[in-house]
C-alpha cells in the first residue's frame, strides 16, 4: 500500500513538472518576438476603395462598327489579381469614338496596378468596302488575349477614382492580302479622381447618356441595366437631378432611360440627369444610318451600335436593321451636353433632313421585330451585312457621334471658334456621303480633352451632333481630344 502511495505521489510530480514545461514553452515562445508566421496568424486586408473602370475607343475612321465580346478582365497589382469582369460581355466600340462608358464598379483593393489582361471572345466589323461601296461584315475569332502594361505605375488610395481603357482600333486590327482580319488589342488607359475636374468628364467619373433599363427602384435611388456592361447600376438622386418626359416618383422596373451621372467622394453615382426613353415593353436603339428611303424618308437602313428594351439583343451589334417611319413618327435632336447656342446656321433633323453617315435613335413603343438573319442587297448599302430587324419608330432622335480628321486652326480650351475637320480618305462616312471635311463649331464650354491647345493641323477626334446644312456638313462640338 506504501508502495502505491509512493509510486501515485511520483506520478503527479512528474505529471506536474510536464505541465509546467509545456507553459515555459509558450511563454518562451511568445516573449522571443514570434511573427504571424510562428503564430499561423495573417496580416489584415489592405483597405478598398471603389473605382469606375470605363471603355471607350480612340478612332478607327474605316469602320461603320465594332462589337466584341469580353470574357474576362482583372487588374495585376501589389496586392494580386484583381477581377473586374468574369462573366461575357458585350461592348460595341465605335459609339465611344471620343467618349468611354462604364464597363464595371469595382471595390479594389488600395495599392499600387502595373497593368491589366483582357480576354475577348470573338469580334464582329463592319466597315464600308471603298470599292463597291457597301458595307461588309466580317467575324474575328478568339478568344483573343490582350496585355496591357501601365505607362506609369496607378495608385489607388483612399479616394474614389476612374481608370479608363481606350482600345486603338486603328492599332489593334489588321488585314492581310485575302481581306482576313486579325486583332492584337492594344489599350491607352487614363486615370482621374473623383471631384479634380469636370464632373461629367469620364476622365474622372463622369458619366453622359448612359442607356438602359430600370431594373429596380428604391426611395430616391434606382438601379439600371445596361446591356453593354459588367454588371448593373445604382444611381442616387437628389433635389439638382433633372428629369426629362418622368419623375422620379413614376420611376419604374422596365422603364428603358438616358442617364448622366457624376461619381461622389464615398464612390456612389450620382444622377444629374435622367431622360425616360420608353416604357415597359418599348425598346430603343443607336447606330449609323447607310441608305434612306423616300422624301420625306419614309425608312432607312442603319448599323447597329447600342440598345436596350423588348427584343434587343447583343447579337444584333455589328449588323444591320431597318427602321421604319410614319406620319405620327416625331423627331428630336438630343441636345444633352451640347450647346446649341448662337449657331450660324439653324440645324434641322426631320423627315425631310436624315442623310446616310449620321448617329440616330429608333424609339419603339412594340420593340424590335426580328428579321430572317440573311443578307440585305438590292441597293448596294448594306450587300454584305446580316439583317437582324425591323423597327417601327414612334420616335427618332438624332445623336451626337465621333469623327476624326487633321484640325484646319489651333484649338483653345474655354474658347468659341469654327474650323474644318479634314477627313481621313478612307474615312466610313467619306465612302457613306463624298465629303472630305465637316466644319465643326466649337463652343465656349466645348469639353477639350487632354493638352490644350491643339495645333492647327494636329490629328484630333470630335464628338458632337452632326447635321446637313443644305449639303455642307456641319458638327457642334461636346468634345475635342488628341488622337
Amino acid at each position: 500500500m506504501n508502495s502505491l502511495r509512493t509510486c501515485l505521489r511520483s506520478g503527479a510530480f512528474y505529471a506536474a513538472i510536464l505541465s509546467l514545461s509545456i507553459l515555459l514553452t509558450f511563454s518562451l515562445s511568445a516573449c522571443s518576438g514570434g511573427s504571424s508566421a510562428s503564430t499561423g496568424t495573417t496580416p489584415p486586408p489592405a483597405a478598398k476603395t471603389m473605382v469606375q473602370v470605363n471603355v471607350g475607343d480612340s478612332p478607327a475612321d474605316w469602320m461603320l462598327a465594332f462589337s466584341m465580346n469580353i470574357s474576362s478582365m482583372s487588374l495585376t497589382g501589389s496586392n494580386g489579381s484583381a477581377a473586374v469582369v468574369s462573366t461575357a460581355t458585350p461592348m460595341e466600340m465605335m459609339h465611344l469614338m471620343g467618349t468611354m462608358q462604364p464597363l464595371a464598379m469595382v471595390n479594389l483593393p488600395q495599392g499600387t496596378y502595373t497593368g491589366a489582361t483582357v480576354t475577348i471572345a470573338s469580334a464582329t466589323v463592319v466597315y464600308m468596302d471603298p470599292t463597291t461601296k457597301t458595307a461588309v461584315q466580317k467575324t474575328i475569332n478568339g478568344p483573343i488575349t490582350g496585355n496591357v502594361t501601365f505607362a506609369s505605375p496607378v495608385t489607388v488610395g483612399s479616394t474614389a477614382m476612374a481608370m479608363g481603357f481606350d482600345l486603338n482600333l486603328a492599332k489593334s486590327i489588321t488585314t492581310d492580302s485575302s481581306g482576313n482580319l486579325a486583332m492584337s488589342p492594344v489599350f491607352n488607359t487614363t486615370t482621374g479622381m473623383q471631384g479634380s475636374g469636370n464632373p461629367l468628364d469620364f476622365t474622372d467619373g463622369g458619366i453622359e447618356e448612359l442607356m438602359g433599363t430600370v431594373s429596380g427602384v428604391s426611395g430616391s435611388s434606382f438601379t439600371m441595366t445596361s446591356m453593354q456592361a459588367a454588371q448593373s447600376f445604382t444611381f442616387a438622386t437628389n433635389g439638382s437631378t433633372v428629369f426629362s418626359n418622368m419623375t422620379m416618383s413614376s420611376m419604374a422596373s422596365g422603364m428603358i432611360v438616358l442617364v448622366d451621372a457624376t461619381l461622389q467622394s464615398d464612390g456612389s453615382l450620382m444622377a444629374t440627369r435622367v431622360q425616360s426613353m420608353s416604357g415597359a415593353g418599348g425598346m430603343m436603339g443607336g447606330g449609323i444610318v447607310t441608305t434612306v428611303t423616300g422624301q420625306p424618308v419614309t425608312s432607312l437602313t442603319m448599323i447597329m451600335q447600342n440598345g436596350a428594351g423588348t427584343g434587343m439583343m447583343s447579337s444584333y451589334f455589328a449588323s444591320g436593321v431597318t427602321v421604319n417611319m410614319s406620319g405620327s413618327t416625331s423627331y428630336e435632336i438630343n441636345e444633352d451636353n451640347v450647346d446649341m447656342s448662337n449657331l450660324p446656321f439653324t440645324p434641322r433633323f426631320d423627315a425631310s433632313n436624315i442623310y446616310p453617315g449620321q448617329a440616330v435613335m429608333p424609339i419603339s413603343t412594340t420593340g424590335m421585330m426580328s428579321g430572317s438573319g440573311g443578307m440585305m442587297g438590292g441597293g448596294g448599302m448594306m450587300g454584305g451585312t446580316t439583317m437582324s430587324g425591323t423597327i417601327s419608330a414612334t420616335e427618332l432622335a438624332l445623336m451626337p457621334q465621333g469623327l476624326s480628321g487633321a484640325l484646319g486652326a489651333a484649338v483653345s480650351s474655354g474658347t468659341s471658334s469654327t474650323f474644318t475637320l479634314t477627313l481621313p480618305s478612307d474615312c466610313a462616312f467619306t465612302t457613306l456621303t463624298g465629303a472630305t471635311s465637316v466644319t465643326v463649331y466649337q463652343q465656349t464650354d466645348t469639353i477639350l480633352a487632354g493638352t490644350s491647345p491643339l495645333a492647327s493641323g494636329a490629328s484630333a477626334h470630335v464628338f458632337g451632333l452632326l447635321f446637313n446644312d443644305g449639303g455642307q456638313w456641319k458638327m457642334v462640338a461636346a468634345r475635342i481630344g488628341a488622337n
